[in-house]
């Protein structure tokens, strides 16, 4: 698989997470918020689980793609 093709994969996998997440992101914060958080920090909370999420599909696709030659 080409570079190309991957980088286009990891953009597209993220900018589909972060479009779903501020589609969702008014009941998600409100949920947040019970905790006790403010609305920074629910929204950096939720940004940096969306982050790791991608992060972790993506080395996943990367590991099962790539196979021991």
């Amino acid at each position: 698989m080409g570079r190309k093709l991957v980088l286009f994969g990891f953009w597209l996998l993220g900018y589909a997470l972060g479009f779903f997440a501020w589609l969702v992101r008014s009941p998600v914060l409100s949920f947040i918020e019970n905790f006790g958080l403010s609305a920074d920090a629910a929204g950096a909370l939720i940004t940096g689980f969306a982050g790791s999420l991608v992060m972790l599909v993506g080395v996943i696709m990367w590991s099962y793609l790539s196979g021991s030659s």
